[in-house]
């Protein structure tokens, strides 16, 4: 283990993990002697190297965890604190062999001061960047297993586009299933449609697929949800537009004879979205698709000019894309 760690990203839970990870491994018991957290806005560099020198109460070893290092960006941002770089980079030349100092921030840093050069030779500096959906999604198996659970791969897919979720209420809802389902030992898709909440992302996604696959009462059924839910007809248009443009997008780039991996990465999507969207572009051809963009264009101008009830008009161009579909 080294002595001396930089993590550092948007990834909020990532670095919150990972110092956890590193405390649990250093520490064989954790207690507010050996696990110290200070709040570099409102301390000096002297006051973080004064407690790196210091001994524990109980063990002289300890983890310091220093946050909001802003001296480590580019350019620093002003605060009542004043920082002397050079109280660091004398400690990092005589480290206190049994502390962990662990510097935390949100922002990148620059790699090409100094200071951020000598910690990378001496230490570990990390970035966490927000987790795409497969990273999710292959966190959620792991942590399923730790609690000595099992789920699906495609289960585990499932909730990530069953919810849309960052990785923060990802983890609150994980927490949520474990309890529920811990005498079961399996976490399906239906205790995930039971216990976790539908994200208006799903529901519009699920009303495409089920236009394009011609489920006209599950259509219903899923529109009649997104109306109770009283969301704003020209944002659920807006949404559906966005929906068809990626299936349109992904109908043209199959005429270009992509392979469905290639397409993923084109549009920036995740494949199990390309994957349905093939299935459902199949039996259509693009000028049809295309029949449904003029569709959507047409009544969100009547949407945002027209005195008619925006529910009656969305309503409307539901069946009108139902006509156009048949």
């Amino acid at each position: 283990m080294k002595n001396i760690y930089v993590i550092y990203g948007e990834n909020l839970e990532g670095i919150n993990d990972y110092e956890k990870k590193i405390a649990k491994e250093y520490l064989k018991e954790i207690d507010e002697f050996n696990y110290v957290k200070i709040n570099m806005n409102e301390n000096t560099i002297e006051t973080l190297v004064y407690e790196c020198r210091s001994s524990g109460l109980f063990s002289n070893n300890k983890v310091i965890v220093a946050e909001n290092c802003n001296f480590l960006l580019a350019k620093p941002k002003k605060i009542k604190v004043e920082h002397n770089i050079d109280v660091l980079n004398s400690y990092l030349e005589h480290l206190n062999e049994e502390v962990v100092l662990i510097l935390k921030l949100v922002e990148k840093v620059d790699s090409r001061k100094r200071i951020v050069k000598k910690l990378k030779e001496l230490g570990e500096v990390k970035e966490f960047s927000n987790f795409n959906d497969k990273e999710i999604s292959e966190y959620i198996v792991n942590f399923i297993s730790g609690q000595g659970l099992k789920i699906a791969k495609s289960d585990a897919q499932f909730l990530v586009n069953y919810t849309r979720l960052d990785f923060a209420n990802i983890k609150r809802e994980l927490e949520k299933l474990v309890l529920y389902c811990g005498n079961k030992k399996v976490i399906t898709k239906g205790d995930i449609e039971l216990l976790t909440t539908r994200s208006l992302e799903y529901d519009v996604f699920s009303l495409t697929n089920e236009l394009f696959g011609k489920n006209y009462s599950k259509l219903r059924e899923v529109y009649n949800s997104l109306v109770l839910k009283k969301e704003e007809p020209i944002f659920l248009l807006s949404l559906i537009s966005g929906q068809l443009r990626i299936y349109y997008k992904v109908k043209v780039l199959l005429s270009e004879h992509y392979s469905q991996k290639e397409i993923a990465k084109a549009l920036s999507i995740h494949p199990y979205r390309v994957q349905l969207a093939t299935q459902g572009v199949y039996n259509y051809s693009i000028e049809k698709i295309m029949k449904t963009l003029i569709l959507a264009a047409d009544y969100d101008k009547l949407l945002k000019s027209s005195y008619m009830d925006k529910y009656l008009i969305l309503d409307l161009f539901i069946n009108k894309l139902i006509d156009e579909l048949r």
